[in-house]
């Protein structure tokens, strides 16, 4: 009989007898506000382990089910820990300990800004299981960027032109690849044996958690457009965002997200993702051409996971890594979001990083890609080999509150699968930071199919088109058999099985595919 989980045990005391809530060291004592986060003990995974024995409860169930159901228990959750505190932290905020509060679902918690004394005061509110540090780079998870006057009255000109090129396009059809320009890299994944077999992404929202795509042919066509909002300046599907057509920019609070500066990498990756053909010859550079992208900015922004999910993101490619700062406790956040993000239905993809000459072994592939269940994919070249930048595993959890997995001596294998990272066509500007790239084709504006660019942050959008693939042909498939499924279905290159370099190995579509046909599901 497995023994009964710390949390649970906890919840059989009545509240009174809890002690305070595990904070993280040096906040108690912290004579100026910190960014904090404050989680409930109330999670539907709550402590290492859960979540596998929740993947294994439902082997073959089907995904629209637990999607349901999950995205039912996490409002549950937090509209009841939130009712037990309300109270008191609404006080707080009134008499100045907290700033800037913003609730989150995903993981049952709330951030804000506390100093020490106000940290004291949250670890001993009813509910209350954990108050991390936010440790992550850059902005907290509360904080709205500014964006300038200039950078908004560019975004809406480009908003402007993604609308008239959709209102000018006719109905796309169904994808055939006849005619048409593959490049290598869709080939060595065996893109194209998968689209014969009719898994072309149809029916597959993709979310782009990046910098934005350009307002160009290629991308906008290939753009989600949320069914329950028009362009009128009104709230229609009443979800808090005006106008969110094509997504959310959480960084700056804005529905902006069609339109990106010199350095396009939302384009490139979108490209990679779901690029339509386009150009002379025509070329197709989206390993899921028909599949369409719902376009998120704000780096590791805990909102845009919510959005994805409640919104009908089926993948989640993620263009962020966190490296070179000790997270400590605040990895936990993000497995637990990870793992509720699962549940919902939502496979998470990214590259493992381009680390492997500044990291040390073993931290070399950071969060959010260290995450168990989400997919981490390291780059190959079109001669077969890992690139040198291409950062190896393993990872280890064992020193993260409420995990304690993974050990040094069992560590997590990572990567867990490889796809191509340099030397193919991408879409972008033909000139990158002042430095013209190889080009293929432009459309005499700037803008075409380059080569040049290389990195980790192609080869996951390559494991993110597999995925859409695979849930094309069967989308009741979970996020945990699609990420077993494109680990069992790999090419295996570099040492025979599994190794720190390659995961698994090549990705294959068209295996993958194949097994998704196969499978059962209840």
């Amino acid at each position: 009989m497995r023994p009964l989980p710390f949390g649970f045990l906890l919840a059989l005391l009545p509240a009174q007898q809890l002690p305070p809530a595990p904070v993280d060291p040096g906040l108690e004592t912290a004579a100026a506000a910190e960014p904090v986060f404050v989680r409930f003990r109330d999670q539907l995974f709550a402590l290492g382990g859960e979540f596998e024995d929740y993947c294994r409860e439902h082997a073959t169930a089907p995904r629209s089910r637990l999607r349901r159901e999950a995205l039912a228990d996490l409002h549950r959750r937090a509209e009841r820990s939130w009712a037990a505190v309300a109270g008191d932290v609404e006080a707080m905020q009134r008499g100045g300990a907290l700033r800037q509060l913003q609730r989150y679902w995903i993981v049952n918690g709330f951030a804000a800004f506390a100093d020490g004394a106000a940290v004291q005061r949250l670890a001993r509110l009813p509910g209350v299981g954990y108050v991390h540090r936010q440790t992550q780079p850059g902005r907290a998870q509360q904080t709205v960027e500014e964006r300038p006057a200039r950078w908004l009255a560019d975004r809406q000109a480009d908003e402007a032109a993604a609308l008239a090129m959709l209102a000018a396009r006719g109905a796309e059809g169904p994808f055939a690849a006849t005619g048409l320009q593959v490049p290598w890299n869709l080939q060595a994944i065996r893109a194209d044996a998968a689209w014969a077999l009719g898994a072309t992404g149809e029916g597959v929202v993709i979310a782009l958690l990046d910098t934005g795509v350009l307002a160009k042919e290629p991308l906008v066509h290939a753009l989600w457009q949320n069914p329950g909002e028009r362009h009128n300046g009104v709230d229609d599907d009443g979800n808090g965002l005006t106008d969110d057509l094509f997504g959310w920019d959480f960084a700056g609070d804005s529905r902006f997200v069609v339109g990106d500066g010199a350095q396009s990498h939302g384009t490139m990756c979108g490209g990679v993702l779901a690029g339509r053909p386009f150009g002379e010859p025509r070329t197709v550079t989206g390993v899921a051409p028909r599949a369409r992208l719902m376009v998120l900015r704000g780096t590791g922004s805990l909102r845009a996971y919510e959005y994805a999910a409640a919104t009908g993101a089926s993948v989640l490619s993620l263009s962020y890594m966190w490296t070179g700062v000790e997270l400590g406790s605040w990895r936990g956040v993000f497995r637990t979001a990870h793992e509720h993000l699962a549940a919902c239905g939502v496979v998470a993809v990214g590259g493992a990083g381009n680390y492997a000459k500044t990291a040390p072994a073993g931290r070399q592939i950071a969060l959010p890609k260290d995450v168990p269940c989400v997919i981490a994919a390291a780059g190959i070249g079109e001669d077969g080999k890992a690139p040198a930048f291409s950062s190896r595993g393993p990872c280890t959890w064992h020193d993260v509150p409420l995990f304690f997995d993974f050990p040094p001596e069992a560590p997590l294998r990572k990567p867990d699968v490889t796809g191509c990272a340099a030397g193919f066509p991408l879409w972008h500007w033909t000139e990158s930071r002042g430095r013209p790239l190889q080009v293929r084709w432009q459309d005499g504006a700037g803008f075409g199919l380059v080569v040049g660019p290389a990195g980790n942050s192609f080869a996951g959008p390559h494991a993110g088109g597999v995925a859409a693939l695979v849930l094309s042909v069967q989308p009741e498939l979970t996020p945990w058999r699609v990420q077993r499924l494109l680990i069992d279905t790999c090419r295996d290159v570099g040492e025979p099985g599994w190794d720190v370099t390659y995961g698994a190995g090549q990705l294959q579509a068209d295996a993958a595919v194949r097994a998704a046909l196969a499978a059962q599901v209840e």
